[in-house]
């Protein structure tokens, strides 16, 4: 197999021997400290064994520094950006460790630089790949770029330790922590109000199902029956629509989630207060835009919708908040607060 007709081989960064360095471990310092005492005790007393017992173990200890060496050099490295989450979570970055050599590359740590979190440990089958999750907290919106990180390792022996540098070119979107509590959706009049009134009648909801519950959903549309049914191992809500006696155009009615009618609360307070409007329309399945300041998103339902305007209230104010950016920067993500 021809590595370079692979196209999404990166070719670039490659970990040079220049990038490796290395030295002496603590057990590596400890055999140096038993190498000078068999050197000494074989010119004290003129042993031939014990000469050849010192430059043999220092011949393993060198040729040790080398395949501890060789055992980071070469690799290839590439990072695949993670899904978009939710301030106040963990967003996980994906890096990838691909082996273009003929042998194998075996212990290699895996570490967040400058943190207190175990190393990750990977090996390498020869012209293989492997892929390691590294958790990063995300702590307020916007872009989260890949932290720095550290691979090292000391096979075979343990006695020297390889480690090099990496700044994986990665990032992850941050939408805004959505505001717990918040208050109902401001619904104008006339709008069917669909998670308030789940009955049959005029212009009200019909039940139209069940579906595995999510976060957020009502207590009063659980349904009960079928958790009876699964010996509460599993938790479903009802569904409903429209009704079909229900007025004409009563189901669709939309709102318009603006940023400028919360001027009363805090800049962030705000953003994450239409968040939760966007989550909570998205659930009752009411057709719901956004108008951010210069920018409007016409209404809509469905999962790309929702993550047009969260992507949008993430990058708000941003300088790198472009609508190319956050329009066509990743797919749609299954996020859920």
């Amino acid at each position: 197999m021809r590595w370079r007709t692979i196209q999404w081989l990166p070719a670039r960064p490659w970990l040079g021997a220049q990038r490796v360095h290395i030295r002496p471990s603590g057990a590596g310092l400890a055999f140096a400290a038993l190498l000078l005492a068999l050197w000494i005790a074989a010119v004290n007393y003129r042993l031939g064994l014990g000469y050849a017992l010192t430059y043999f173990s220092a011949s393993c200890a060198i040729a040790d520094m080398l395949f501890a060496s060789r055992n980071l050099a070469g690799l290839a490295l590439a990072a695949t950006p993670g899904s978009p989450v939710f301030a106040g979570s963990q967003a996980t970055f994906t890096l990838r460790l691909i082996n273009r050599s003929a042998r194998p590359r075996h212990a290699i740590h895996v570490a967040i630089r400058d943190s207190a979190a175990a190393p990750s440990l990977a090996d390498i089958a020869a012209h293989g790949e492997t892929a390691v999750n590294i958790v990063v907290a995300a702590q307020q919106r916007g872009w989260l770029i890949a932290p720095p990180v550290r691979l090292s390792g000391s096979f075979p022996l343990g006695l020297f330790l390889a480690w090099c540098h990496w700044q994986p070119e990665a990032r992850v979107l941050v939408y805004p922590q959505p505001e717990h509590n918040a208050p109902p959706l401001p619904l104008p009049a006339g709008t069917l109000q669909q998670a308030r009134q789940p009955r049959t009648q005029d212009g009200a909801l019909e039940l139209a199902g069940v579906r595995a519950y999510q976060p957020g959903d009502p207590l009063h549309r659980l349904a009960w029956r079928q958790i009876a049914r699964h010996d509460g191992e599993h938790v479903f809500s009802k569904q409903f629509q429209p009704a079909a006696d229900s007025p004409a155009g009563a189901a669709h009615g939309s709102i318009m989630l603006e940023h400028a009618s919360l001027h009363a609360l805090a800049p962030e307070a705000r953003l994450s207060r239409l968040a939760a409007w966007v989550l909570q329309a998205e659930r009752t399945g009411l057709p719901y835009g956004l108008r951010l300041d210069t920018l409007t998103v016409a209404s809509a339902l469905g999962a790309s919708h929702r993550d047009t305007c969260l992507r949008a209230l993430a990058l708000h104010g941003s300088p790198h908040g472009s609508p190319h950016d956050w329009r066509h920067d990743f797919p749609p993500a299954q996020a859920t607060p």
